[in-house]
Protein backbone atom coordinates (compact mmCIF):
# COMPACT_ATOMS: atom_id res chain seq x y z
CA UNK A 1 0.00 0.00 0.00
CA UNK A 2 1.40 3.37 -0.98
CA UNK A 3 1.47 6.76 0.78
CA UNK A 4 3.73 5.63 3.64
CA UNK A 5 1.16 3.13 4.92
CA UNK A 6 2.04 -0.42 5.75
CA UNK A 7 0.40 -3.42 7.34
CA UNK A 8 2.05 -5.61 9.92
CA UNK A 9 1.00 -8.47 12.13
CA UNK A 10 1.01 -6.85 15.60
CA UNK A 11 -2.47 -5.49 16.13
CA UNK A 12 -5.87 -6.21 17.57
CA UNK A 13 -8.06 -8.79 15.87
CA UNK A 14 -10.69 -7.52 13.50
CA UNK A 15 -13.90 -9.20 14.76
CA UNK A 16 -15.26 -9.67 11.26
CA UNK A 17 -12.18 -10.67 9.31
CA UNK A 18 -10.21 -12.42 12.08
CA UNK A 19 -7.14 -10.70 10.62
CA UNK A 20 -4.58 -8.82 12.66
CA UNK A 21 -4.10 -5.38 11.14
CA UNK A 22 -1.99 -2.44 12.19
CA UNK A 23 -1.81 0.68 10.06
CA UNK A 24 1.33 2.74 10.51
CA UNK A 25 2.18 6.07 8.99
CA UNK A 26 5.22 8.26 9.11
CA UNK A 27 3.07 11.37 9.04
CA UNK A 28 0.61 10.90 11.90
CA UNK A 29 0.20 10.69 15.66
CA UNK A 30 -2.92 11.56 17.69
CA UNK A 31 -5.59 14.01 18.85
CA UNK A 32 -8.96 14.38 20.69
CA UNK A 33 -11.45 16.81 22.06
CA UNK A 34 -11.22 20.58 21.81
CA UNK A 35 -9.11 22.65 24.16
CA UNK A 36 -10.71 26.00 23.53
CA UNK A 37 -9.14 29.41 23.08
CA UNK A 38 -10.70 32.77 22.24
CA UNK A 39 -9.70 34.36 18.96
CA UNK A 40 -10.93 35.91 15.78
CA UNK A 41 -12.25 34.30 12.63
CA UNK A 42 -10.52 34.18 9.29
CA UNK A 43 -12.84 33.18 6.47
CA UNK A 44 -12.21 32.51 2.83
CA UNK A 45 -14.52 34.69 0.77
CA UNK A 46 -15.28 32.05 -1.84
CA UNK A 47 -14.96 28.33 -2.42
CA UNK A 48 -11.60 27.10 -3.62
CA UNK A 49 -11.50 27.04 -7.39
CA UNK A 50 -10.65 23.84 -9.26
CA UNK A 51 -10.99 22.40 -12.72
CA UNK A 52 -14.21 20.50 -13.58
CA UNK A 53 -12.26 17.25 -13.46
CA UNK A 54 -10.96 17.98 -9.97
CA UNK A 55 -13.76 19.67 -8.07
CA UNK A 56 -12.83 20.66 -4.50
CA UNK A 57 -14.44 18.74 -1.68
CA UNK A 58 -16.47 20.30 1.13
CA UNK A 59 -15.98 19.34 4.77
CA UNK A 60 -17.87 20.09 7.98
CA UNK A 61 -15.65 20.18 11.09
CA UNK A 62 -17.36 20.25 14.49
CA UNK A 63 -15.24 21.64 17.29
CA UNK A 64 -13.47 23.87 14.78
CA UNK A 65 -12.47 26.39 17.44
CA UNK A 66 -10.57 23.85 19.53
CA UNK A 67 -6.97 22.76 19.12
CA UNK A 68 -7.84 19.54 17.34
CA UNK A 69 -10.69 20.88 15.24
CA UNK A 70 -8.80 23.97 14.08
CA UNK A 71 -5.80 21.79 13.20
CA UNK A 72 -7.99 19.52 11.09
CA UNK A 73 -9.74 22.49 9.47
CA UNK A 74 -6.46 24.17 8.62
CA UNK A 75 -4.97 20.99 7.16
CA UNK A 76 -8.02 20.23 5.01
CA UNK A 77 -8.16 23.81 3.77
CA UNK A 78 -4.54 23.53 2.63
CA UNK A 79 -5.61 20.45 0.69
CA UNK A 80 -8.01 22.61 -1.33
CA UNK A 81 -11.03 21.46 0.72
CA UNK A 82 -13.76 23.99 1.49
CA UNK A 83 -14.16 23.78 5.26
CA UNK A 84 -17.30 24.75 7.17
CA UNK A 85 -16.66 25.09 10.88
CA UNK A 86 -19.17 24.52 13.67
CA UNK A 87 -18.65 25.26 17.35
CA UNK A 88 -19.94 27.22 20.34
CA UNK A 89 -17.57 30.09 19.57
CA UNK A 90 -15.85 31.70 16.60
CA UNK A 91 -12.93 30.05 14.90
CA UNK A 92 -9.24 30.07 15.64
CA UNK A 93 -7.37 32.87 13.89
CA UNK A 94 -5.25 30.23 12.16
CA UNK A 95 -8.18 28.23 10.81
CA UNK A 96 -9.13 29.03 7.24
CA UNK A 97 -12.85 28.48 6.82
CA UNK A 98 -15.41 29.06 4.14
CA UNK A 99 -18.10 29.65 6.75
CA UNK A 100 -19.05 28.99 10.35
CA UNK A 101 -22.15 27.52 12.03
CA UNK A 102 -22.67 28.64 15.66
CA UNK A 103 -23.91 26.00 18.09
CA UNK A 104 -25.44 26.41 21.57
CA UNK A 105 -23.16 26.07 24.58
CA UNK A 106 -23.93 22.96 26.69
CA UNK A 107 -24.62 25.26 29.65
CA UNK A 108 -27.57 26.77 27.76
CA UNK A 109 -29.51 23.56 28.26
CA UNK A 110 -30.35 23.01 24.60
CA UNK A 111 -31.85 19.59 23.93
CA UNK A 112 -30.33 17.14 21.49
CA UNK A 113 -33.18 17.95 19.14
CA UNK A 114 -32.39 21.65 19.28
CA UNK A 115 -28.66 21.08 18.70
CA UNK A 116 -29.51 18.91 15.70
CA UNK A 117 -31.93 21.50 14.35
CA UNK A 118 -29.43 24.34 14.63
CA UNK A 119 -26.65 22.36 12.99
CA UNK A 120 -28.94 21.19 10.20
CA UNK A 121 -30.27 24.68 9.54
CA UNK A 122 -26.79 26.20 9.59
CA UNK A 123 -25.33 23.66 7.18
CA UNK A 124 -28.33 23.98 4.87
CA UNK A 125 -27.94 27.75 4.81
CA UNK A 126 -24.24 27.52 3.91
CA UNK A 127 -24.58 24.81 1.27
CA UNK A 128 -27.60 26.22 -0.47
CA UNK A 129 -30.07 24.23 -2.51
CA UNK A 130 -27.67 21.94 -4.37
CA UNK A 131 -24.59 21.88 -2.12
CA UNK A 132 -23.28 18.64 -0.62
CA UNK A 133 -20.74 17.58 2.00
CA UNK A 134 -17.95 15.14 1.25
CA UNK A 135 -16.47 14.94 4.75
CA UNK A 136 -17.68 15.37 8.32
CA UNK A 137 -15.21 15.36 11.23
CA UNK A 138 -16.59 15.49 14.77
CA UNK A 139 -13.64 16.81 16.78
CA UNK A 140 -15.69 18.49 19.51
CA UNK A 141 -15.95 17.19 23.05
CA UNK A 142 -14.44 17.49 26.48
CA UNK A 143 -13.42 15.77 29.70
CA UNK A 144 -14.77 15.93 33.24
CA UNK A 145 -14.13 13.65 36.18
CA UNK A 146 -16.71 12.33 38.61
CA UNK A 147 -18.43 14.77 40.94
CA UNK A 148 -16.70 14.89 44.36
CA UNK A 149 -18.25 13.24 47.39
CA UNK A 150 -20.71 15.73 49.00
CA UNK A 151 -18.81 16.33 52.24
CA UNK A 152 -19.89 19.97 52.62
CA UNK A 153 -23.39 19.64 51.16
CA UNK A 154 -26.48 17.50 51.52
CA UNK A 155 -26.91 14.15 49.87
CA UNK A 156 -29.62 15.72 47.73
CA UNK A 157 -27.25 18.43 46.49
CA UNK A 158 -24.66 15.78 45.75
CA UNK A 159 -27.24 13.85 43.75
CA UNK A 160 -27.86 16.85 41.54
CA UNK A 161 -24.17 17.40 40.82
CA UNK A 162 -23.67 13.66 40.25
CA UNK A 163 -26.36 13.63 37.58
CA UNK A 164 -25.38 16.98 36.08
CA UNK A 165 -21.74 15.98 35.64
CA UNK A 166 -22.78 12.97 33.56
CA UNK A 167 -25.33 15.04 31.64
CA UNK A 168 -22.63 17.58 30.73
CA UNK A 169 -20.44 14.83 29.32
CA UNK A 170 -23.30 13.47 27.22
CA UNK A 171 -24.01 16.93 25.82
CA UNK A 172 -20.36 17.57 25.00
CA UNK A 173 -19.38 14.15 23.65
CA UNK A 174 -22.56 12.58 22.28
CA UNK A 175 -24.90 15.34 21.09
CA UNK A 176 -22.52 16.66 18.38
CA UNK A 177 -22.00 13.13 17.05
CA UNK A 178 -25.70 12.34 16.80
CA UNK A 179 -26.52 15.74 15.28
CA UNK A 180 -23.76 15.28 12.69
CA UNK A 181 -25.11 11.85 11.83
CA UNK A 182 -28.43 13.41 10.91
CA UNK A 183 -26.67 16.00 8.77
CA UNK A 184 -24.73 13.22 7.03
CA UNK A 185 -27.93 11.40 6.13
CA UNK A 186 -29.35 14.45 4.36
CA UNK A 187 -26.37 16.43 3.04
CA UNK A 188 -23.56 13.95 2.36
CA UNK A 189 -22.42 13.44 -1.21
CA UNK A 190 -23.55 10.09 -2.57
CA UNK A 191 -20.01 9.25 -3.71
CA UNK A 192 -17.27 8.23 -1.28
CA UNK A 193 -18.35 10.24 1.76
CA UNK A 194 -16.26 10.18 4.95
CA UNK A 195 -17.58 10.57 8.52
CA UNK A 196 -14.95 10.66 11.30
CA UNK A 197 -15.65 10.76 15.03
CA UNK A 198 -12.99 11.31 17.70
CA UNK A 199 -13.54 8.78 20.46
CA UNK A 200 -11.24 7.68 23.28
CA UNK A 201 -9.13 4.60 23.92
CA UNK A 202 -10.01 4.87 27.62
CA UNK A 203 -13.66 4.17 26.86
CA UNK A 204 -12.82 0.70 25.55
CA UNK A 205 -12.44 -0.31 29.21
CA UNK A 206 -14.06 0.66 32.53
CA UNK A 207 -13.37 4.28 33.51
CA UNK A 208 -13.49 4.60 37.32
CA UNK A 209 -13.22 8.22 38.39
CA UNK A 210 -14.62 9.49 35.10
CA UNK A 211 -17.92 7.65 34.69
CA UNK A 212 -19.62 10.33 32.61
CA UNK A 213 -16.70 10.67 30.25
CA UNK A 214 -16.44 6.93 29.72
CA UNK A 215 -20.19 6.56 29.19
CA UNK A 216 -20.32 9.41 26.68
CA UNK A 217 -17.33 8.26 24.65
CA UNK A 218 -18.61 4.69 24.69
CA UNK A 219 -21.92 5.98 23.34
CA UNK A 220 -20.02 7.78 20.56
CA UNK A 221 -18.25 4.51 19.73
CA UNK A 222 -21.59 2.70 19.58
CA UNK A 223 -22.91 5.34 17.21
CA UNK A 224 -19.91 4.88 14.91
CA UNK A 225 -20.35 1.11 14.83
CA UNK A 226 -24.11 1.22 14.32
CA UNK A 227 -24.14 4.08 11.81
CA UNK A 228 -21.21 2.46 10.00
CA UNK A 229 -23.07 -0.84 9.74
CA UNK A 230 -25.93 0.98 8.01
CA UNK A 231 -23.67 2.08 5.13
CA UNK A 232 -22.77 0.28 1.94
CA UNK A 233 -19.07 0.45 2.82
CA UNK A 234 -19.42 -1.76 5.91
CA UNK A 235 -17.99 -5.24 6.28
CA UNK A 236 -21.31 -6.83 7.20
CA UNK A 237 -22.73 -10.31 7.48
CA UNK A 238 -25.40 -11.33 4.97
CA UNK A 239 -28.18 -10.57 7.45
CA UNK A 240 -26.70 -7.17 8.28
CA UNK A 241 -26.31 -6.30 4.60
CA UNK A 242 -29.96 -7.13 3.97
CA UNK A 243 -31.13 -5.01 6.89
CA UNK A 244 -28.84 -2.06 6.12
CA UNK A 245 -29.92 -2.07 2.47
CA UNK A 246 -33.52 -1.69 3.60
CA UNK A 247 -32.59 1.16 5.95
CA UNK A 248 -30.81 2.97 3.12
CA UNK A 249 -33.73 2.92 0.70
CA UNK A 250 -34.45 6.61 1.29
CA UNK A 251 -30.90 7.59 2.22
CA UNK A 252 -28.68 7.24 -0.87
CA UNK A 253 -25.94 9.26 0.85
CA UNK A 254 -25.20 6.19 3.00
CA UNK A 255 -24.57 3.84 0.08
CA UNK A 256 -20.90 4.83 -0.28
CA UNK A 257 -20.24 6.40 3.14
CA UNK A 258 -17.35 5.35 5.39
CA UNK A 259 -17.84 5.92 9.13
CA UNK A 260 -14.73 5.66 11.31
CA UNK A 261 -13.93 6.36 14.95
CA UNK A 262 -10.40 7.46 15.89
CA UNK A 263 -9.55 6.66 19.50
CA UNK A 264 -6.57 8.54 21.01
CA UNK A 265 -5.35 8.26 24.56
CA UNK A 266 -3.72 11.61 25.28
CA UNK A 267 -3.46 14.56 22.88
CA UNK A 268 -0.58 16.98 23.08
CA UNK A 269 -2.41 20.29 23.62
CA UNK A 270 -1.51 23.38 25.68
CA UNK A 271 -4.30 22.69 28.16
CA UNK A 272 -3.21 19.09 28.68
CA UNK A 273 0.40 20.18 29.22
CA UNK A 274 -0.76 22.74 31.75
CA UNK A 275 -2.79 20.10 33.59
CA UNK A 276 0.09 17.59 33.61
CA UNK A 277 3.33 19.60 33.46
CA UNK A 278 5.52 16.68 34.61
CA UNK A 279 4.17 14.17 32.09
CA UNK A 280 6.26 12.61 29.33
CA UNK A 281 4.94 14.48 26.30
CA UNK A 282 6.66 12.09 23.90
CA UNK A 283 3.90 9.61 24.76
CA UNK A 284 1.24 12.05 23.61
CA UNK A 285 -0.08 12.46 20.10
CA UNK A 286 0.35 15.63 18.07
CA UNK A 287 -2.97 16.92 16.59
CA UNK A 288 -1.18 17.71 13.33
CA UNK A 289 -0.41 14.05 12.79
CA UNK A 290 -4.00 12.95 13.15
CA UNK A 291 -5.13 15.75 10.85
CA UNK A 292 -2.70 14.41 8.24
CA UNK A 293 -4.14 10.91 8.58
CA UNK A 294 -7.68 12.19 8.12
CA UNK A 295 -6.40 14.04 5.07
CA UNK A 296 -5.05 10.76 3.69
CA UNK A 297 -8.48 9.17 4.11
CA UNK A 298 -10.11 12.11 2.37
CA UNK A 299 -7.84 11.82 -0.64
CA UNK A 300 -7.23 8.06 -0.84
CA UNK A 301 -10.40 6.04 -0.31
CA UNK A 302 -8.54 2.72 -0.46
CA UNK A 303 -6.65 3.63 2.73
CA UNK A 304 -9.80 3.97 4.81
CA UNK A 305 -10.75 1.24 7.31
CA UNK A 306 -14.06 -0.46 6.65
CA UNK A 307 -17.13 1.51 7.73
CA UNK A 308 -17.97 1.13 11.41
CA UNK A 309 -14.35 0.65 12.50
CA UNK A 310 -12.86 1.93 15.74
CA UNK A 311 -9.16 2.72 15.28
CA UNK A 312 -6.79 3.35 18.17
CA UNK A 313 -3.90 5.74 17.59
CA UNK A 314 -0.70 6.21 19.55
CA UNK A 315 2.70 7.78 18.90
CA UNK A 316 5.53 5.67 17.55
CA UNK A 317 9.12 6.17 16.45
CA UNK A 318 8.15 7.02 12.88
CA UNK A 319 5.16 9.27 13.67
CA UNK A 320 2.06 7.37 14.73
CA UNK A 321 0.42 3.98 14.61
CA UNK A 322 -3.25 3.42 13.85
CA UNK A 323 -4.48 0.08 15.17
CA UNK A 324 -7.84 -1.48 14.45
CA UNK A 325 -9.61 -2.00 17.79
CA UNK A 326 -13.05 -3.14 16.63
Amino acid sequence: INHNHQFNQQAALSPLSNTEIMLSTTSSRLLLASSRRSSTTVRIRGFHQASPLNQPKTALVLGSSGVLGSTVARHLSRMNVNVIGADIQELSETAQLYDFVPLPHPSQGASLGEVTRRLTAGVSNVLGEDGKLDVIVVASGGWEGDAPYPEDSTIEDGAVEYGDSIDRMMKMNVHPVVASGYVAQHFMNESAGLFVVIGATAALSPTPGMLGYGMSKNAAHHFVQTFGTMTGAALNTKAQRKKSLKLRQNLPSLDDLTVVGILPSKIDTPSNRKAEPKADFTNWTDPKDMAKEIGEWVTHEHLRPHSGSLVKVFPSADGATFQLAR
